[in-house]
């Protein structure tokens, strides 16, 4: 039996959920797909609701807001299935083979499937996620099994439950960022192979550039929680770039530099990213560690008073 499961937030899922229901079918496989809102508005609440009509679905309703994290593991915690499947709610299928693909590689523990993106989605509020997504994410297979670790994402992956039940989703993580990177690295840890194959899911809920940049500086701030976590391996740290780069010159003693610089350069760097057509991700990586630097300062200088 595969369990399909959908963390959802304000974000209408019946197509999804009926397009996986009539592929599972079609593949005469057992499966489940459980639809758990975590704290969704009760309007898409009421859109969803039809969920429970669809065969093999089940629509489960959380009125408090837990965060990817805490969805993620409560919702492997109900899955009946040997193998779980996790997907995105502003996800879409891009054609009728993406069960059997992933049944084809049932014998691995842990499958990424890869995400997409299509030319049309593309428009100016969107540029700065849509270049991301298509420069960063949407890569071959045969690409991201070169580095399997640091390809990972969780957006669509199957998993053993077993392995899940070992390896979960660090729960003191309440907010969005690099969830997917701590849950990889701790996979890597424990000697559990990622198999990466071309079985990606078009990525529709876009964000604006405000909105995307807003994201991309909580993962900032939740980067800076995980360094401060307990047992809190330092190559962990190691393996993400923006880190690496900041511990460097914190060492170095010029991470003073890329702070002075953000506070200088903030405001420009954030109209290219948020007004340009098409926004340089050099750039972008910029902007990043000068925030994390400017963050981290300002942490440092508030715990020493």
């Amino acid at each position: 039996m595969i369990s399909i499961c959908i963390p959802t937030y304000n974000y209408n899922v019946e197509k999804l959920v009926s397009d996986l229901s009539q592929q599972c079918s079609n593949a005469n496989v057992d499966f489940e797909i459980i639809v758990l809102e975590d704290g969704s508005d009760e309007k898409f609440v009421a859109l969803n609701k039809s969920i429970d009509n669809i065969f093999g679905a089940k629509h489960i309703v959380s009125k408090e807001n837990f965060g990817r994290s805490i969805t993620r593991n409560r919702l492997a915690d109900m899955a009946k299935g040997e193998k779980i499947i996790f997907i995105d709610c502003d996800s879409a299928i891009p054609d009728n083979l993406y069960i059997k693909r992933y049944l084809d590689n049932i014998d691995h523990d842990v499958v990424c499937g890869g995400t997409t993106y299509n030319e049309t989605q593309y428009s100016p509020e969107i540029s700065l996620r849509y270049t991301f997504g298509t420069k960063v994410e949407k890569t071959p297979a045969a690409i991201r099994n070169q580095a399997p670790y640091s390809a990972f994402t969780t957006n669509n992956m199957m998993i053993s439950k077993k392995i899940f039940e070992k390896i979960r989703f660090c729960e003191a993580l309440k907010k969005y960022g690099h969830e997917d990177s701590l849950f990889g690295f701790d996979l890597q840890q424990n000697g559990i192979k990622i198999h990466h194959i071309d079985n990606p899911v078009i990525h529709l809920g876009i964000e604006s550039n405000e909105i995307f940049l807003a994201k991309t500086k909580a993962g900032i701030e939740n980067l800076i929680t995980i360094s401060h976590l307990e047992n809190i391996s330092p190559k962990f740290l190691d393996s993400i770039r923006v880190y690496r780069t900041y511990n460097k010159l914190k060492k170095l003693k010029i991470a003073w530099i890329s702070n002075l610089n953000f506070r200088i350069f903030k405001h420009i760097l954030k109209k290219h990213l948020t007004k340009s057509k098409h926004p340089k991700l050099l750039l972008f990586n910029i902007y990043k560690l000068g925030y994390l630097c400017n963050k981290a300062k300002a942490i440092e200088k508030s715990n020493k008073n």
